[in-house]
């Protein structure tokens, strides 16, 4: 799995910065709109590859 990093925009209209693993970033960005809604994720990139 990857490691990537990403910046979120929260309810409040603040952006938090968060860490997930997956597999691909196709995944990831699915994985962290399920969390925080569509369109919400304003950046990822991947951290790590293993």
């Amino acid at each position: 799995m990857d490691e990537f990093e990403a910046v979120v925009r929260l309810p409040n209209g603040s952006t938090q910065r968060v860490t997930i693993q997956a597999d691909y970033s196709g995944r990831a960005r699915a994985m962290l709109e399920a969390q925080y809604c569509r369109g919400r994720v304003l950046r990822l990139h991947r951290l790590r590859t293993s």
